[in-house]
């Protein structure tokens, strides 16, 4: 049992004030978008350090084929990484710290933060 069920009778009260929390999920929109960005980070020498588990998309018309591969990186070829929020915050981080003062960069931090602003919402 969890200490939601400890303190008393588990009666469920309705709390409008209560946060709501939710994993982050990749949308077709998401994903075309962010298909942008990340073509724009491997121009500027980033790369993706695949895991096991990790999660991908590759192109499928007008929409994408979502997969994560074990022990296959053979697979990845033309496959455009899916990373978590926390993971797109560090990029754009990166970028900030990026000492190359290609114009790019700059494009690409406002890239991310209108994406972040249109798909994900702290």
């Amino acid at each position: 049992m969890t200490k939601l069920y400890e303190d008393g009778d588990p009666v469920f009260i309705d709390h409008p004030d209560r946060k709501g929390l939710r994993n982050f999920t990749w949308t077709v929109d998401a994903i075309n978008d962010w298909e942008g960005i990340w073509h724009d980070l491997w121009k500027l020498g980033y790369k993706w350090e695949w895991q096991n588990a990790d999660r991908y998309a590759r192109r499928y018309g007008e929409t994408f084929n979502l997969f994560a591969c074990h022990d296959d990186a053979v697979r990845l070829d033309m496959a455009i990484p899916l990373p978590g929020i926390v993971v797109v915050e560090e990029v754009r981080e990166r970028l900030l710290d990026d000492t190359n003062d290609a114009n790019a960069l700059d494009h690409l931090v406002g890239a991310i933060d209108r994406w972040l602003k249109t798909y994900y919402v702290s």
